[in-house]
């Protein structure tokens, strides 16, 4: 596994996954972590949080669209310890 910066622009997205021919709507697009939690009502506290850092648990690795899953290991207090699938 390996620690992880990501960097922006910051995007959720909903449909297919790529490769797939499926459109994708972006519901958020931002370009810093500050900017995607304001987007998301958190508190100022929270927007000025450090940057957050992702400890990578599993990736595969089939090209654009590969999945992975990452737990955040520093930054914005609520999501430390949390998954993501990305």
């Amino acid at each position: 596994p390996s620690v992880l910066e990501i960097q922006p622009p910051f995007r959720l997205q909903l449909g297919g996954r790529a490769g797939t021919g499926q459109a994708k709507t972006t519901l958020v697009d931002s370009g810093s972590d500050a900017d995607f939690r304001a987007v998301n009502a958190r508190t100022k506290e929270a927007q000025e949080a450090g940057k957050n850092w992702y400890q990578q648990m599993y990736l595969e690795n089939e090209g654009p669209g590969s999945l992975r899953v990452s737990g955040v290991i520093a930054g914005d207090p609520v999501l430390v310890g949390e998954l993501f699938v990305h």
